[in-house]
């Protein structure tokens, strides 16, 4: 489906890094997604599909963290493995998407790498660590340090979707955890501590691409606010979905509104 791709990358460290590919533009738009306790590896049909929109103007790479444990990274070696994977397979000028932990990481990106980032998207997500941000991660390191997977999964789910939407959620969660291939408890631990290395970095005042900022007003993990703080520090673009919560980059309207960004300017590509 949209010549959907499951692929694996050898990075400079000798480290593995799985992604995604799909679509056949001439762009290149690299997505980068949030902490999650789903193994990505086999879903390139099911993101191509859900992603159709940008499959004809663009050559779409969804990027995962690093194979394995990574109890020492931080946001910033996270964005090193993103950059050293990018490099290793001719990716440079891209279109950058990032949401949640993505976001921080695509920040770190723009930042440290320019040439490799000619546009960047930033969904939900903040350019330091809030008290909200700090209680949700305490929450879920908790719960994992205890081996409590499903604890984990559902108090995720409560943050990061609206109570309206959670009426739903909340009956097809023992459905939804009995058919999903989850990563390692310990491998999201990992990622989940990454977070707090946020507050060594200063990012937004080092990016220089043209930036999107996108955020839920209900978002109870990295919240409005932090989306806001981004956008009014570099003076660019910012709209907050007014009844959207952190899962606000699931949502029609910030497909649309992250491709009309990304073609802004941009010939669309000829049928």
């Amino acid at each position: 489906m949209f010549h959907a791709e499951n692929l694996n990358v050898t990075l400079s460290t000798g480290a593995e890094m799985y992604y995604a590919k799909f679509g056949r533009g001439e762009k290149r738009l690299v997505m980068i997604p949030g902490l999650n306790i789903v193994d990505m590896n086999g879903t390139a049909n099911n993101l191509s599909y859900f992603y159709r929109k940008f499959a004809r103007d663009f050559t779409v790479y969804v990027f995962d963290r690093r194979k394995g444990r990574d109890p020492e990274c931080t946001i910033r070696t996270m964005a090193e493995d993103l950059a050293d994977a990018m490099q290793t397979l001719g990716i440079t000028d891209a279109y950058v998407i990032g949401v949640s932990q993505g976001g921080m990481i695509a920040q770190c990106l723009a930042a440290e790498h320019p040439a490799l980032v000619r546009k960047l998207v930033l969904g939900v997500t903040a350019a330091r660590t809030n008290p909200v941000m700090r209680e949700a991660v305490g929450e879920w390191l908790k719960m994992a340090e205890n081996g409590d997977l499903q604890g984990v999964i559902t108090k995720s789910y409560d943050r990061m979707y609206t109570e309206q939407q959670m009426k739903l959620y909340r009956r097809l969660l023992p459905f939804m955890m009995k058919f999903t291939k989850c990563m390692s408890i310990e491998r999201f631990a990992d990622h989940a501590r990454a977070i707090y290395s946020l507050d060594d970095l200063d990012l937004p005042g080092r990016i220089q691409c043209p930036v999107l900022v996108l955020g839920g007003a209900l978002d109870r993990i990295t919240t409005a606010g932090g989306a806001a703080e981004i956008a009014e520090q570099l003076g660019c673009k910012l709209h907050i979905f007014p009844h959207e919560g952190h899962a606000a980059y699931l949502s029609k309207g910030f497909n649309q509104m992250a491709y009309d960004f990304c073609m802004e300017n941009d010939p669309p590509a000829s049928r």
